[in-house]
């Protein structure tokens, strides 16, 4: 057996098929797609036991502090590592490679997407275990899954041998083909291309610099300047630097060192609504129901409902997806057309292409209720012991209501404590913070009034989070 195994989670992706539940705010990784616990949380739980080390996570900037909850709730001892700017996978699989091999240039890694769903725990770790010990000394594992149909949507791997299990050397990688060459492709015994690599760190920096030596000299100076900051690292500016594309392009394609080790567990990346309805639990009319729906003489349809009631009447192979403020409705057979349909959003500038109703801060949340002209009305929700910045406003007063939970309110010099159904009037222009002393979330509703009522109307003074 090949010494420990260094999970590495990449946690980077929009996922912006899944929209309107995924976005760039906020992508499906983060989110509880097709279970209780979010896709990265079940990632991590499976990349553990016999053979597996602490994982790492590589992650964005702009969530950084809801990977860290995430990550905390089911692998406290996992390093997470936060890139200073997205620059795709070949920097993220090279910034992971020399951090482990700056303690060990013979550590070996497992290189897996956040956002996969693999219910078969054991067969996704002993496929993990034969790609680690194939690489112990040189060469990359690549993970192949057997297809179960001619999807348009993956990858394939070309394998020496038709058949075989173990590692196989890797004839050759094949792109998204069309439906009538995937089938052909499957006939030929190619696998599809799960994203998943097992290798020694030292190994693939070294041969990662054969092709694109600049990056990874900028990578190392990165992790030469990498700093601690509030429980994460973040490698140093050279990081930004690096030239974004994917490890596929910039090194698999290129490589004669590959192996495929052919899974033996089904899989799926969740890649669209199509996607989760398949994976998900389906009623008697094969229909996936999760929120407040009813089915009624309908079949075939993905619902997802988070805020509203959704009725389906009649209707065939339908996904209907509705958010607090977006609803789609598009045929199953056309989901993977969703990122066409976000992009027309970006170009008539609507912000829900991007941006959720609901914004996750490392201190809880907050959602917009309503807004109108010269006021806004949001919910906000305070995780027990955390507190907002001490800051002020230059356009806008507030009005604070509690709902739930003890609130401690500081305005100016004074501070004191709210319970449930008091309020309190903050002018404008005052200093102000707001503080959860409790053991229960607390919630109040936040009711704004001014000429300007935007997130960058915030002067911080102090703030735990870095964020002054």
């Amino acid at each position: 057996m090949t010494k420990t195994i260094i999970p590495v989670v990449l946690c980077g992706g929009t996922g912006t098929r899944l929209w309107p539940v995924s976005r760039e705010g906020m992508a499906k990784q983060l989110l509880p797609i097709v279970g209780e616990e979010t896709l990265l949380q079940m990632t991590l739980r499976r990349a553990t036991g016999e053979g597996f080390g602490p994982a790492m996570v590589i992650g964005a900037h702009a969530v950084r502090f809801t990977i860290r909850e995430q990550v905390q709730a089911v692998a406290p001892d996992a390093r997470i590592v936060i890139e200073p700017a997205r620059r795709d996978t070949m920097a993220a699989v090279a910034l992971a490679a020399a951090i482990a091999a700056a303690d060990d240039p013979d550590a070996v890694l497992a290189v897996m997407p956040s956002d996969h769903l693999i219910r078969e725990g054991e067969a996704f770790r002993a496929a993990i275990r034969t790609a680690a010990e194939a690489v112990a000394g040189k060469g990359i594992a690549v993970i192949g899954v057997t297809p179960t149909e001619p999807a348009t949507g993956y990858g394939y791997i070309k394998p020496a041998v038709k058949g075989t299990a173990g590692a196989v050397k890797v004839l050759r990688f094949v792109e998204k083909p069309d439906e009538e060459k995937a089938h052909r492709l499957i006939a030929d015994g190619c696998l599809w291309n799960a994203g998943m690599f097992c290798f020694r760190a030292g190994w693939l920096l070294d041969a990662l610099a054969q092709v694109e030596p600049e990056a990874v000299r900028l990578v190392r100076d990165a992790v030469a300047a990498m700093k601690p900051d509030l429980g994460m690292l973040v490698p140093g500016e050279a990081f930004t630097r690096v030239k974004p594309i994917s490890f596929d392009h910039a090194f698999m394609e290129k490589t004669d060192a590959a192996v495929v080790v052919p899974a033996a567990f089904r899989w799926s990346d969740v890649g669209d609504w199509n996607a989760v309805w398949a994976a998900s639990d389906r009623d008697a009319a094969d229909n996936a129901v999760r929120g407040d729906a009813i089915a009624l003489e309908a079949t075939g349809n993905l619902i997802h409902s988070e805020d509203r009631l959704v009725c389906a009447l009649g209707v065939e192979n339908l996904a209907i997806v509705e958010t607090p403020d977006a609803i789609l409705v598009a045929p199953r057979e056309r989901a993977q057309e969703v990122k066409a349909l976000v992009g027309t959003l970006k170009e008539r500038g609507r912000p829900e292409a991007v941006e959720h109703l609901k914004n996750h801060r490392p201190w809880g949340w907050y959602q917009t209720m309503d807004l109108g002209d010269r006021f806004r009305v949001k919910r906000i929700v305070v995780k027990p012991g955390a507190k907002l910045s001490l800051q002020k406003h230059h356009h806008r007063a507030e009005h604070w209501v509690v709902v739930r939970g003890t609130a401690e309110v500081t305005i100016g010099a004074e501070k004191r404590i709210l319970h449930e159904n008091e309020s309190v009037y903050i002018p404008l222009g005052e200093i102000h913070r707001l503080a959860n002393p409790g053991r229960i979330p607390v919630e109040i509703v936040e009711v704004q009034t001014g000429s300007y009522l935007e997130e960058d109307d915030i002067e911080r003074i102090e703030d735990e989070f870095g964020r002054t």
